[in-house]
């Protein structure tokens, strides 16, 4: 553990082992509660195999090789090509921690670097949950040269995902295209309206996550004024909410359940929008090397400071577009 006590010395490589040891492991927890779909993307997040890039095997066409028969029926034995690999890039984030020579000089004492670096690290996480946020949500002004995949991006009915087209080659791929991606245009656009067409948002939504399978949403992201007019809509009904699993309260998030399933309103989700999420076709996956490492304290050649690195590789990875994500947008109501 990092040998730094109150009014003992200090040096660089115990500063960095009490980053590493103590706020680090803070920082990701800290992310986690800013966001319930953060929380259990990251929480599952599972190691990937080295490589340019992440293969996903997805499912693309029913099997048909496959049938009833009677006694000495023949079978069906041709290979079937339903199944196929999505390539997904590689995303990174970073976030440095630097403490200047002046910093240093003027903070002279452990405790007062200590309290220096937590201040450090805690805007370091505030920028980090901003970034994820905004990259998972699709925000519009997101940085521009970040290459991960987005909840609008996958619900998207024609655009590419994973390196497969979903119109090329006359539709072959059409079993690739999202969800649902729904403007609302303006049936929405007060919160009266929007309280009286909860049950229409929520039977298509349902109905397009679960077509042709069974399927079902395992969550609904909304925000705070789509939460508030389904509260309203279901106390004119004289009907009590149900409370979201343990899961989500437990996470300190505000949810209750519709059909058995957990609407949860997440602050980061941009105005206007609804997302109905199947999580069993959604993964986070991360590299062993850069999954919120922290690099160490090094000192530039270029300059009187010391710097180190937050660093995660990894990417959000879809292995059946259809029934992972759906999206309504543009829903105009405000509180």
């Amino acid at each position: 553990m990092a040998n730094i006590t109150p009014g003992g010395s200090y040096d660089y490589a115990s500063l960095t082992a009490l980053t590493k040891e103590q706020y680090v492991p803070k920082l990701v927890d800290n992310i986690k509660k800013k966001s319930i779909l953060l929380s259990r993307l990251l929480g599952k997040s599972k190691p990937n195999a080295s490589g340019n890039a992440i293969h996903q095997p997805i499912e693309t066409f029913d099997n048909t090789s496959l049938g009833f028969y009677s006694k000495y029926g023949q079978l069906d034995v041709a290979p079937d090509e339903f199944a196929h690999e999505a390539l997904y890039s590689w995303s990174q984030a970073y976030a440095s921690v630097s403490i200047s020579g002046f910093e240093e000089r003027v903070n002279d004492n452990p405790e007062k670097l200590i309290d220096l670096l937590g201040a450090k690290m805690k805007n370091a996480e505030k920028s980090l949950t901003k970034k994820f946020s905004d990259a998972l949500y699709g925000v519009s002004g997101a940085d521009a040269t970040s290459t991960f995949v987005s909840l609008p991006a996958i619900a998207h009915q024609s655009d590419a995902l994973g390196n497969i087209d979903p119109t090329a080659n006359s539709n072959k791929y059409s079993m690739w295209k999202g969800c649902f991606d729904t403007d609302t245009g303006t049936d929405y656009d007060t919160f009266a309206n929007l309280k009286a067409g909860i049950p229409a948002i929520m039977r298509s939504g349902f109905a397009n996550m679960s077509k042709d399978s069974g399927d079902k949403p395992s969550l609904i992201i909304c925000t705070q004024v789509f939460f508030d007019a389904m509260e309203d809509y279901l106390s004119d009904k004289k009907r009590t909410p149900t409370m979201a699993s343990s899961e989500v309260a437990d996470g300190g998030f505000l949810g209750m359940k519709w059909r058995g399933v957990d609407v949860v309103v997440d602050q980061s989700c941009p105005d206007g929008e609804v997302y109905f999420i199947n999580e069993d076709y959604l993964q986070m996956k991360h590299s062993r090397k850069a999954n919120f490492g922290f690099t160490g304290f090094k000192a530039p050649v270029n300059q009187d400071a010391k710097t180190g690195h937050i660093l995660w590789m990894g990417q959000l990875v879809c292995s059946n577009r259809s029934k992972a994500v759906g999206r309504f947008h543009g829903i105009g109501a405000t509180s």
